[in-house]
């Protein structure tokens, strides 16, 4: 039997392992497909391997396999939950948690919050991979910008309202290779908050994405639209995320992740 940790943020869940009690049983893509899948397994956006670091500056390190069985540079929303997991059932109490990624060390912040934690991520400086360029689709206009937050996405701001579904924007493959793709519907800056849908490589339309809503932020930022040390609101279906660009650029996500439950499966 395989123990496993159930964990989720605003919507986005996971699996959580330890590499040790996986013992013989193969984390292959098969695997990882039918452990994901929300019939006949576990049910979950993506498996998070905890593993010894091989940093000595690293508390853990965090492996991302996504529901299709493919790997994720990063994942903000599993960060989150990762670091979560390392305090309740792991007892660490390290502040700040530095955790291997895909995308280098990254530290996790932990803030008392009732009977669990607020987690505060650093998810890095982003990218620009591809200029905001303005596209046509489906009688819509959009401005469209490539941002890379450890992992690569394509942002659509419609200039109108649209009933274009994000599915048909991924669909498009502007880069020839595929991308998260977020579709902004709504931008409040007074209220600094805005309205997401993601479609997610690897895992399909999913109620949130963490990495996702720092590629918004940060487009709104290269923008004008924003401001640094500005606290913005991601509203995704699947809950909010909160999010700021501070002075050196790097982007903080935060918000509090969930402990579904823990099971096993037969290995």
């Amino acid at each position: 039997m395989v123990k496993f940790f159930k964990y989720s943020a605003a919507g986005n869940d996971f699996v959580i392992i330890n590499s040790r009690a996986l013992g013989s049983f193969p984390l292959t893509k098969e695997n990882i497909i039918k452990i994901c899948d929300r019939r006949f397994g576990v049910g979950a956006d993506g498996i998070l391997l905890h593993s010894a670091p091989e940093s000595g500056n690293a508390h853990a390190k965090m492996t991302i396999f996504n529901s299709d069985g493919s790997t994720a540079e990063m994942c903000g929303n599993g960060i989150r939950c990762f670091a979560l997991y390392l305090i309740k059932d792991c007892g660490f109490s390290f502040d700040p948690l530095k955790i291997e990624t895909g995308n280098g060390l990254l530290e996790a912040r932990c803030e008392k919050a009732g009977n669990t934690f607020r987690i505060s991520a650093t998810l890095g400086k982003a990218k620009v991979i591809d200029e905001t360029k303005k596209i046509s689709f489906e009688g819509t206009s959009f401005l469209r910008t490539g941002i890379s937050t450890g992992n690569p996405h394509l942002v659509y701001i419609p200039e109108t309202e649209t009933g274009i579904d994000v599915s048909e924007l991924w669909e498009l493959r502007e880069l020839g290779y595929e991308t998260n793709v977020e579709l902004v519907s709504s931008i409040d800056c007074t209220k600094n908050c805005a309205k997401v849908d993601v479609y997610e490589r690897g895992a399909g339309k999913t109620p949130a994405c963490g990495t996702g809503g720092a590629a918004v932020v940060n487009t709104l930022y290269l923008a004008g639209k924003i401001q640094k040390n500005q606290p913005f609101t991601i509203k995704y279906p699947g809950g909010d995320i909160d999010y700021t660009i501070t002075e050196n650029g790097e982007t903080i996500i935060s918000g509090i992740p969930l402990k579904i439950f823990t099971g096993e499966f037969e290995g």
